[in-house]
């Protein structure tokens, strides 16, 4: 096997490789030798099968496995012998690669590298604290939101339903004497407003509902209604309502049970909102920070990204944009056009991305901030409890879709960002 490296560009290495043709053809026999020791084949005893039977059952799949042998040990020669650190792998099919017509096995690819840079000093950098105390209001808020969360539905009664009341309905959308969309039990509350209606006057409308009550709004026809000749049209939504409820919050003591053990009392709970707001923001103060540190970092490192890597990347953001816009009913030149606007910017955070990402890395591996199995089953334990899901499950996915790699990345990020934070200087607000 010949091997070539050109590395006279920083960011690339161009790697061509040379199998002379009895070399890979000798490969080839060794591989159709191999396999007639294990092949069961009617007629014929194990090692004894012809070579021509052989290369017609197994030929094509030997000669896609000898190309990649030959195609993984010229790469990973490459890589030793010229000390090259590679960014990502070279994408090849061997199934596509033709031999030459003299039978000569040649393959040239490119293999985007880590570019060489210097560590700018990243302890001790100096940043601002943007953490403000908790006040009373926010404790008010937070405390009236839990009551409205822990409230109980009850029925309306004579009064009907108040402001934060709801109902359930079937609710019919006409264009004149014709129905052209209904729904069944449907909950409803001034927030909830029917497409094409009104947002004030179904609020209004609303108001005061109670059971066995018929409700009619105008509206516009919305465009998902089957009749498309309806679409758009002046219409009625009518509502038969058929439960109004209102929402009755708990007592205070109610509350506090509800709470547990930290509260017994008003004081009590209002120092655990505090408490719980305090740690919530001290947590967005710290995700901010990490960010602002890092970004400081990023500002000093230049170097050359891999120009084939980085159009990847901006073409992945790109892709999925362009599925995004066409799942909400995009249309295909509305999503061309707004790839072709979004691309400087998608390319923007794509170099970002592979920038931070390397910057990252050397810290890590500068500092010794290393990805233990520990590390691995409490992020693996994290995930399934956000997910209300079991660990294996959530092993089982990351390994089905050869996710491993970018969880011990996204672990190690989380490292030197809290490494960053903790090793700057802080400064108090004026």
């Amino acid at each position: 096997m010949q091997l070539e490296v050109d590395t006279s560009t920083a960011a690339t290495a161009k790697v061509a490789i040379t199998v002379p043709s009895d070399e890979f053809q000798k490969e080839v026999q060794s591989g159709l030798r191999n396999a007639s020791q294990h092949v069961n084949m009617k007629g014929f005893r194990p090692g004894k099968v012809p070579m021509a039977v052989l290369e017609k059952k197994f030929g094509d799949g030997i000669r896609r496995e000898v190309k990649e042998s030959f195609v993984q040990r010229g790469y990973g020669q490459a890589m030793e012998e010229h000390g090259l650190k590679p960014m990502a792998h070279p994408r090849l099919n061997p199934a596509e690669l033709d031999l030459a017509d003299d039978g000569s096995f040649v393959v040239e690819f490119e293999v985007p590298l880590r570019p060489n840079f210097d560590l700018p000093d990243y302890k001790g950098l100096s940043i601002t604290s943007e953490l403000e105390p908790v006040m009373d209001e926010q404790i008010d808020t937070t405390i009236g939101e839990i009551r409205e969360q822990q409230s109980t539905p009850e029925a309306a009664g004579e009064d009907g339903i108040g402001e934060k009341g709801f109902v359930i309905a079937n609710l019919s959308f006409m264009e004149g004497e014709e129905k052209v969309f209904d729904r069944e039990g449907m909950r409803l509350n001034a927030m909830s407003v029917p497409p094409g209606v009104d947002g004030d006057a179904f609020a209004e409308g609303l108001k005061g509902a109670k059971e066995g009550d018929q409700l009619t709004f105008p509206m516009t026809i919305p465009d998902f209604v089957e009749n498309e000749e309806a679409r758009g049209k002046d219409g009625t939504c009518l509502l038969d309502v058929q439960q109004a409820m209102n929402l009755t919050p708990p007592s205070d003591e109610d509350l506090f049970a509800i709470l547990g053990d930290e509260v017994s009392d008003m004081d009590g709970l209002r120092a655990f909102v505090a408490a719980r707001l305090g740690e919530a923001a001290e947590e967005r103060e710290s995700n901010r920070q990490e960010s602002a540190l890092l970004d400081q970092v990023l500002e000093q490192c230049t170097f050359d990204l891999p120009e084939a890597m980085l159009e990847q990347q901006t073409q992945a953001r790109l892709t999925q944009l362009g599925q995004e816009l066409a799942s909400s009913g995009a249309s295909e030149e509305d999503v061309q056009k707004a790839q072709d606007e979004q691309r400087p910017t998608a390319e923007a955070e794509a170099a970002k991305g592979m920038r931070a990402l390397l910057v990252v890395e050397a810290i890590g591996e500068k500092e010794e901030l290393l990805v233990t199995n520990p590390d691995l089953e409490t992020e693996l334990m994290a995930i399934a409890a956000r997910n209300q899901t079991t660990v294996e499950e959530v092993k089982e996915y990351y390994e089905q879709n050869n996710l491993g790699q970018q969880l011990a990345i996204e672990i190690l990020e989380k490292k030197v960002r809290r490494f960053l934070r903790e090793s700057a200087d802080i400064q108090s607000p004026a």
